[in-house]
């Protein structure tokens, strides 16, 4: 005898439901598999097939990184300022550690910003977990970047 999640779901006509995965029963009775689950980490939409390019096993993740082929990022149009400034950047004569102060000083302000905006959205109510976290995780990265620039020696 099997576990219920060993059986297929079947629904009141008779087809087979997809499983999330998610425990479905507690005491014998069917639970919502959403209860006290964080609103942002709910399913929007269970009838949506699952992400492709994610691995179900061990096997097929050794099988991805097995492939020499790495997908390319998307070619996004650069803002008009920022085309402005990377053609200026373009155009000066400047040595090597004048381009590391210009990097460091345009990697500065990004990170204070990025610093800035976390602690705005820690103080206010309708600020998205998720959106806090990802601001935090790019100030770490800028960060990080900020610290191996200042450590790269150019003389």
């Amino acid at each position: 005898m099997g576990f219920p999640s060993d059986q297929p779901l079947k629904s009141s006509s008779g087809e087979p439901q997809r499983c999330s995965g998610r425990y479905r029963y507690h005491g014998g009775k069917p639970a919502d598999p959403n209860e006290g689950v964080h609103p942002e980490m709910v399913d929007s939409d269970p009838s949506e097939p699952p992400a492709t390019g994610i691995p179900g096993s061990p096997d097929e993740l050794i099988a991805m990184q097995a492939r020499s082929e790495r997908p390319e990022k998307p070619d996004r149009e650069l803002s008009a300022r920022v085309q402005e400034v990377l053609d200026l950047i373009e155009q000066l004569d400047t040595s090597a550690a004048e381009d590391q102060q210009i990097a460091l000083t345009l990697v500065r302000h990004l990170e204070g910003f990025h610093d800035e905006v976390v602690e705005e959205m820690k103080d206010d109510e309708q600020a998205k977990h998720s959106q806090i976290v990802a601001w935090s995780i790019d100030a770490d990265r800028l960060m990080r970047s900020r610290i191996l620039l200042e450590s790269v020696d150019l003389e």
